[in-house]
C-alpha cells in the first residue's frame, strides 16, 4: 500500500533530502491513519468484551499528530502539549485505569469472549507488523535511522 502511495504522492527529483521529506510525510500519515484504525477496532473489542487491558491498548494507539515541514515524522506524543498537561493527563489516565481496575477486582465481572474479539485483535496485530516492515523497508532504502527506529 505505502509503495502505491508513494508511486501517486512522491514525486522522484534529484534532491534526495526532499525525497527523505516526502517519504517522511508519507509514512507519517499513514501510521496516524493505522493507528486511530487501531484504536476504533481495539476500543470496540475492550467495550463488548469487557477488558480494561484492551481499552487501555486501545488509548495507546493515539499517538502523534500530523506531520509538518519542521517534523516529517510527526511530532512525538509529548511534543504537541505542555508538560503540566501531560502530566496532568498521565494522572488522571492512571487515576482512571487503577479505578476501573480495583473496581472490577472487588466486583468483577465476566470478561466475554468472542470470534470478533479475536478477529479484531489479530487484525490489529497484522496491521503493526504490517507497518513494521513498510517503515523498515523505507528506512532501509533512504538510509533513514529514523524510519528504521520507527519501525522497531
Amino acid at each position: 500500500m505505502v509503495t502505491i502511495l508513494a508511486k501517486i504522492f512522491i514525486q522522484e527529483k534529484n534532491d534526495q533530502a526532499k525525497i527523505r521529506e516526502e517519504y517522511g510525510v508519507l509514512c507519517g500519515v499513514v501510521g496516524i491513519l493505522f493507528n486511530v484504525l487501531l484504536f476504533a477496532g481495539k476500543f470496540l473489542a475492550g467495550t463488548i468484551s469487557h477488558s480494561i487491558a484492551i481499552t487501555a491498548d486501545a488509548v495507546n494507539n493515539l499517538a502523534g499528530t500530523k506531520p509538518d515541514p519542521e517534523h516529517p515524522f510527526g511530532h512525538g506524543r509529548i511534543e504537541y502539549i505542555s508538560g503540566l498537561v501531560v502530566a496532568a493527563a498521565i494522572l488522571l489516565m492512571a487515576y482512571e485505569l487503577i479505578r476501573d481496575s480495583v473496581g472490577k477486582i472487588v466486583h468483577p465481572e465476566e470478561t466475554e469472549f468472542s470470534g470478533l474479539i479475536v478477529v479484531i485483535l489479530v487484525l490489529s496485530i497484522l496491521v503493526k507488523l504490517y507497518m513494521y516492515f513498510y517503515n523498515h523497508t523505507i528506512g532501509k532504502k533512504l538510509d533513514s535511522a529514523a524510519m528504521q527506529a520507527t519501525a522497531i
